[in-house]
């Protein structure tokens, strides 16, 4: 049901102290959506292979006319400029749209993902150099995605060998294989990605490498190369138990040449990084309780209709004791959501969110919920049975997801 954002229930789940009015109509927003483009649907989105019949609609509906494909573009260049919103609007997006299909919200976050770190050093350069990179960018660039079109950008990142290495910030990038030479006036690029959201399907990719793997952060760099483009091609998209909105799959590289203006190195490239990798686990712990949200909803309709013993199934004491443990993990988790996005936004008072403690205490939140979700939705198929397992009886849907929920940005080990 849509929220009643009236009701006492709401206000202690969404408190004031966390959450605003403008957010709370973005929020609503996205639960209309949900319940309207998603829900009726939810059942067949991972048959829909070729995405055509429900994956593309649904999205073109989302990104085009409710205008989520221009949120990442600053107002200067004709955007949205949504994340002056914070990452608690973004958090509060992110677990209405997962509620409905985790997939669907991943393949909209993710072209964000890969937008933002030219937008951040547009909107708040560290250097003349980091905001000509975001302006050289956006230049050419932004454009396409204020077109009525789909457009697609993805923040590549992960490769083939010690994918989560890439992840642990520790490692300052020095375990990158994917190799970028400047060679006068070019970017020159060499190595394979994998795994990465939206690849293969992306206008656009945010490319993660390295100059010299040894030099460590000084030579990491963040180089935009749009598709198609000579010398990058791709493998086959990756079967996966579920997340068919999300497209998974290798990216090759091979001498592929980019004005060096696309690219960043350095310092500033790290600190970029950093930054999109927490706000992705502050978006990612957002998902997990939007995904748990939604079994949980299925459970509980189903457990109140189903008649065993005489009565129905969640008047049995058992299945009492489960809902309940269901339900507190979703408030709990929840309320670390709001709490850790809240500190993201408000670095003069918390800090700044690309340290080793902004770091760990998401890593700390994202794990929590991403360890419980698949636990809990599992054991909720007990209470089902093999009407748990159907596809039109929504429930197995989330148990897929949230298999992949907790593997996601280097994994919950």
């Amino acid at each position: 049901k849509m929220l009643d954002q009236t009701s006492q229930w709401y206000k202690l789940q969404y408190p004031e102290c966390f959450v605003n009015e403008e957010q709370r109509m973005i929020q609503k927003l996205f639960a209309d959506f949900v319940d309207k483009e998603i829900m009726p649907v939810r059942h067949k989105i991972d048959d829909d292979i070729t995405h055509e019949k429900i994956i593309t609609p649904i999205l073109k509906k989302l990104q085009l006319d409710l205008g989520c494909q221009a949120d990442m573009i600053p107002k200067d260049y004709g955007g949205n400029e949504f994340l002056r919103m914070g990452l608690v609007a973004a958090a509060l997006k992110n677990e209405q749209l997962s509620r409905g299909d985790w997939g669907i919200n991943l393949h909209a976050a993710c072209t964000n993902w890969g937008l933002s770190p030219a937008t951040l050093a547009y909107l708040f350069p560290s250097s003349p150099t980091a905001k000509a990179w975001g302006k050289a960018v956006l230049d050419e660039f932004a454009p396409k995605f204020l077109e009525k079109e789909l457009r697609v950008a993805c923040f590549n990142m992960a490769e083939p060998d010690s994918a989560c290495d890439i992840e642990n910030h520790l490692n300052h990038g020095r375990l990158l294989n994917t190799k970028a030479e400047l060679r006068g006036n070019e970017w020159v690029i060499n190595g394979t990605k994998q795994w990465a959201s939206s690849s293969g399907i992306a206008d656009l990719n945010c490319l993660v490498c390295n100059m010299d793997p040894k030099s460590g952060i000084d030579g990491f760099a963040l180089i935009y190369i749009p598709e198609p483009w000579p010398g990058v091609s791709h493998g086959k998209f990756e079967v996966k138990c579920g997340v068919q909105s999300d497209r998974n799959t290798s990216t090759y590289l091979d001498d592929v040449r980019v004005p060096k203006e696309w690219g960043l190195q350095g310092p500033e490239a790290w600190n970029l990084f950093v930054g999109n990798l927490v706000s992705a686990l502050g978006m990612q712990s957002a998902s997990c309780v939007g995904v748990l949200q939604g079994a949980f909803n299925v459970l509980l309709e189903y457990t109140g209709q189903r008649v065993v013993g005489g009565k129905p199934i969640r008047d049995h004491l058992s299945t009492a004791m489960f809902l309940g443990e269901m339900a507190s993990v979703i408030s709990v988790a929840r309320s670390a959501v709001l709490e850790l996005n809240h500190q993201l936004d408000h670095g003069e008072i918390y800090g700044s969110r690309i340290t080793d403690s902004a770091l760990a205490k998401t890593r700390s939140v994202q794990t929590f919920i991403a360890r419980a979700t698949p636990e809990l939705i599992l054991r909720g198929m007990e209470f089902m049975g093999c009407f748990g397992y159907v596809r039109e009886n929504h429930y197995e849907k989330y148990y897929r997801d949230a298999a992949a929920l907790k593997l996601v940005l280097g994994g919950v080990q």
